[in-house]
């Protein structure tokens, strides 16, 4: 009887301890932690042969590093809500935090970097930035429209390659002309970053898919090998070079959330999962049946895109990761790897749950997730990540309610020769108007503006607030009292700024033709704005 009780007693304390260890979201009312990881975390123990490697991704940031203010119906107060979510500060201080806690890690992107053929230098000045190891890029960036005079796609990548300082991993590519994998300045065929005493291998697989979803002449003198054959290849020279753990960027989706959300009759976006559950994810997809063909132990780690639902699995003792699109969030996972078997030890690496860039928090769900009716969203707390306050500077912020791209409001300022650009809301067609001040007098009109919250209008950024204190700069220098400067703004904008009004003389403005953002025509306004009456 003893040793009965005391086995029940043992395999009760296994079921308890195991449940204990799981945190699960998969709840009708409410949740906790959804996508964030705001405590600092309890390190599972190693042994002396055992070693800790972290790997964080990003994916479709499609170029936009701009904040997001995501808007919400609150059904509580039956009003509309908004929180912010990522920018450029915003995700540098989410990676500074997770350097802080774990150390090196290996941070990658799998594809879908670009916007426009414009962007290209900005995207690549960023992920330098936030010292990233390695990109590649997907099937976004083979379809962006290219300006006539750069020819295609390929000459893009290739001038982008060039002075990028992050490796661009193409290690399918080939040039149709040798017969051979492109040797552009700047590109890899693989990359092996050493952390912690483990040689990680890293490949950049262009989907196969590439053919039928992206023009020919968008990808002229390439040729795409398939993503399984270079598997095997890349993956026999990374072992031959000493790589311990070999992972995998490839720009394809697979969905382990449907199945899941419609079995506990949950919004997909809301389940958070047992990585390890294996019924989950349909492996119908080409990504899916790329990792039911993988030899066993090929590749450990397969970072994905392209996908509208998160993932964060083991499939076929592959670990499989994907996060929001835009710049919204990342996917990080410990992957605990054993020097005497020289494999991953599986029982104690961590797959976490994709992590948004929240600014701030709701202070019911300790997170910014807005797709949960069950909760209040009114009260919010500072965001934390890993036991550190989230605190980033002031970043410009990607209006909710205009559709034109970031991109089109700098060409424009460049164009007409701005140095700043006031265009609250507009869209469609509108007459520009360049407006040129003294320093003194643009300095007045934006800490007004500021203080009437409409910073958000100036672009690009020009505030900074450091200490509760406002910093003005354009293009990151001071703005300086007694020198000129020009304003680009539209009919409609001047006509509900009184400040602006008062400025649009021949002496002061430069009007230009009606104009659409987004084609030019040809009709001429002649009257402008009437005169302020004194």
């Amino acid at each position: 009887m003893k040793s009965g009780a005391m086995k029940f007693l043992v395999l009760l304390c296994l079921i308890v301890s195991s449940c204990s260890f799981k945190k699960t979201n998969q709840t009708l009312k409410g949740h906790e932690e959804l996508y964030s990881e705001p405590d600092r975390p309890s390190l599972v123990r190693l042994s002396q042969n055992e070693r800790r490697v972290v790997i964080a991704s990003t994916n479709d940031g499609h170029g936009d590093f701009l904040p997001k203010r995501i808007e919400f119906l609150d059904k509580y107060t039956n009003g509309k809500q908004d929180i912010l979510v990522g920018g450029t500060n915003t995700v540098g201080e989410y990676f500074k935090v997770l350097r802080e806690v774990y150390g090196d890690i290996l941070l990658v992107d799998s594809g879908d970097i670009f916007s426009s053929a414009q962007d290209t230098q900005r995207v690549m000045k960023f992920y330098k930035e936030k010292n990233y190891d390695a990109i590649t890029v997907g099937l976004r960036d083979f379809n962006i429209q290219v300006p006539t005079k750069i020819g295609s796609n390929t000459k893009l990548f290739q001038e982008t390659a060039k002075s990028s300082e992050v490796p661009i991993l193409l290690s399918n590519l080939y040039e149709l002309k040798t017969a051979r994998q492109i040797e552009w300045a700047g590109t890899k065929s693989h990359l092996i970053k050493e952390i912690n005493g483990i040689k990680i291998g890293v490949i950049g697989l262009i989907p196969d898919d590439i053919v039928t979803q992206t023009p020919v002449q968008n990808r002229v003198g390439l040729y795409v090998e398939n993503i399984l054959q270079a598997s095997l290849k890349q993956a026999r020279l990374l072992r031959s070079l000493g790589a311990d753990i070999i992972v995998a960027l490839t720009h394809q989706s697979l969905d382990c959330s449907t199945k899941l959300a419609e079995e506990m009759k949950l919004p997909p976006l809301k389940v958070n999962f047992d990585s390890r559950r294996k019924d989950v994810c349909d492996l119908s997809s080409p990504l899916g049946e790329y990792l039911e063909r993988l030899p066993h132990g090929l590749i450990d780690i397969v970072i994905a895109g392209r996908n509208k639902y998160k993932i964060a699995n083991l499939i076929n003792n592959t670990v499989v990761m994907a996060a929001m699109s835009d710049g919204k969030g990342f996917s990080f996972s410990e992957i605990v790897f054993d020097l005497d078997t020289k494999k991953i030890n599986f029982d104690k690496t961590l797959i976490h749950q994709p992590v948004y860039f929240c600014q701030e928090f709701f202070k019911e769900t300790n997170d910014c997730f807005t797709e949960d009716e069950t909760v209040q969203h009114d009260k919010r707390i500072p965001a934390k990540f890993l036991g550190q306050k989230i605190t980033p500077e002031l970043d410009l912020v990607s209006p909710s309610t205009t559709k034109k791209t970031p991109f089109e409001t700098y060409k424009k300022i460049s164009e007409y020769g701005a140095d700043v650009a006031y265009l609250p809301k507009s869209s469609g067609e509108t007459q520009l108007i360049l407006i040129k001040l003294s320093g003194s007098q643009m300095a007045q009109l934006m800490e007004e503006d500021f203080n009437k919250n409409q910073k958000k209008n100036w672009i690009p950024n020009p505030f900074t607030v450091t200490n509760q204190e406002l910093y003005l700069k354009i293009s990151g220098k001071d703005i300086l009292l007694n020198n000129e400067y020009s304003i680009l703004t539209d009919l409609e904008s001047i006509q509900l700024h009184h400040a602006l009004i008062k400025k649009v003389t021949d002496k002061h403005s430069v009007v230009f033709m009606h104009e659409s953002w987004k084609s030019n025509n040809e009709d001429k306004i002649q009257s402008i704005v009437a005169a302020p009456a004194r």
